[in-house]
């Protein structure tokens, strides 16, 4: 590859100047090179690695990683300075966009092996810049994110439906970049973004037998095969999926000689504690200690917490906060229990005249199997009793329930005003319905089983 497109390589082309998305796709071989150099410290793959960021970097329509994330562009509007027949707006591959979601994140992540080594801060900044407006603009509540792979402001969009959305690869990549700066960064913020996303929009795409996953995985729909790529029966988001399995399990637990971090909790042995937990259908966690000595453990609070409980051998601990770690640094002794109490409420999240409800990390949707009404029926808005539920609003009528079958995670009742006709007086009463957890709707893979996240809500005269 150096002898091909390295510096002075028989192509007489520049790295970046190769392949499409205005260099994305090759350049993000960035991250491989890198692995290298750290695995062999031989001195040409970190020269490699140079000259593949100076490409990322400096030309003026080339992948620009950069200096347009640290002038603060979006990631969907970073299409500037293109060439006059640039195919923006064109053909599916364009050769000049940088709107590519994957291949994006993908060189951001060798940017940051880069930066491990090189420690150039503004690596570091570009990338959390960039990561941070994904939050704010581009990703969904189940954690995914991109039309067709690209860029596209979709967090605002999200009620809509949108073609190709939530590629499994994109949610992945986005995993994985989380990921990486979760190890540089040390912030738990980035745990709370791979936990929305492994247990939503990741494993919405996993068929229940493990045998592929969903190329694109929307938000109201139906779950259905990916498509096949050069005529094999395959693609390549079933052959990146087994990715994410790794990034989270990676990230599960951190432990050395002096201190253990726990990110994810569930049923698990880890290094001196065994932990019990059917998080996050339940708010509760269980750790019980196996070693002896000193060691400083670390629980992480999510951010959507706000009333979180810690308890050591039955005695209430202050200082829980939601998004940050608490911290244990003390002598262990054997038996020693730490007991964590999480505050999930169901919340509506609002967008426009549609409303989503979230329980922790968990997206929940209306599934056709329920068989219990009309899954676009909207929300009627003129009753006194009844407040249009705002962004953050807690939702008191929703009850977890016992699932209706082993198809099903999670499952909760609630009571709504859905319907078209409340001047009825009957018609006018709330509606009892049921949801599941996101990765549980439309698992059965069948065109007859659809499922709905996004409810739209009345207009009415006076303009709410």
């Amino acid at each position: 590859v150096i002898g091909e497109i390295g510096p002075n390589g028989k192509r007489e082309r520049e790295l970046w100047q190769t392949g499409n998305w205005s260099g994305y796709a090759s350049s993000s071989i960035l991250e491989p090179v890198m692995w290298l150099y750290k695995r062999t410290k031989e001195p040409r793959y970190l020269d490699f690695a140079t000259y593949i960021v100076k490409g990322m970097s400096e030309p003026k329509t080339g992948p620009r990683l950069i200096d347009l994330a640290l002038k603060g562009l979006s990631v969907a509007d970073r299409n500037i300075d293109m060439p006059a027949d640039a195919e923006e707006y064109g053909e599916y591959v364009a050769k000049h966009s940088r709107s590519k979601a994957y291949e994006m994140m993908s060189c951001y992540q060798g940017l940051l092996e880069y930066y491990e080594v090189i420690r150039r801060e503004d690596l570091l900044q570009a990338a959390v810049a960039s990561a941070r407006n994904i939050i704010k603009e581009e990703l969904t509540l189940a954690g995914g994110c991109a039309c067709s792979e690209r860029w596209f402001h979709g967090r605002s969009k999200q009620p809509r439906s949108q073609y190709h959305l939530q590629e499994t690869c994109v949610t992945i990549t986005w995993m994985r970049l989380c990921e990486k700066l979760l190890n540089l960064t040390d912030d738990p913020f980035w745990a709370d973004q791979i936990e929305r996303s492994f247990y939503n929009a990741y494993l919405g795409a996993l068929k229940k037998d493990g045998s592929e996953f969903e190329a694109y995985t929307p938000l109201n729909g139906s779950r259905w095969h990916g498509m096949h790529h050069c005529f094999m029966h395959t693609d390549c988001c079933t052959a990146n999926g087994p990715r994410g399995f790794l990034c989270f399990l990676r990230e599960f637990c951190r432990a050395d000689d002096r201190t253990t971090t726990f990110n994810f909790y569930g049923s698990a042995q880890v290094k001196g504690f065994d932990m019990y937990s059917l998080y996050p259908r339940t708010d509760a966690v269980r750790i019980v200690s196996h070693t002896a000595g000193p060691m400083k453990v670390r629980l992480r609070i999510p951010s959507w917490s706000a009333k979180s409980v810690v308890k050591l051998n039955d005695e209430t601990l202050s200082g829980a906060k939601g998004g940050a770690y608490f911290v244990l640094d003390r002598s262990w002794k054997l038996g020693d229990v730490v007991e964590l109490k999480f505050d999930m409420p169901v919340v509506a999240n609002r967008v426009g005249h549609y409303v989503a409800f979230t329980r922790g990390p968990i997206l929940l949707a209306r599934d056709s199997r329920f068989d219990d009404g009309d899954l676009m029926e909207p929300m009627w808005t003129d009753d006194e009793a009844w407040k249009i539920p705002e962004d953050g609003t807690v939702m008191q009528t929703f009850s977890a329930v016992c699932t209706p079958s082993d198809d099903m995670w999670m499952a909760f009742s609630a009571v709504l005003p859905l319907g078209t006709h409340c001047e009825n007086p009957e018609g006018g009463n709330p509606v009892s319905v049921f949801f599941c957890d996101f990765a549980s709707a439309g698992n059965t893979w069948s065109r007859k089983n659809y499922y709905r996240t996004w409810f739209p809500i009345e207009i009415g005269p006076w303009g709410r």
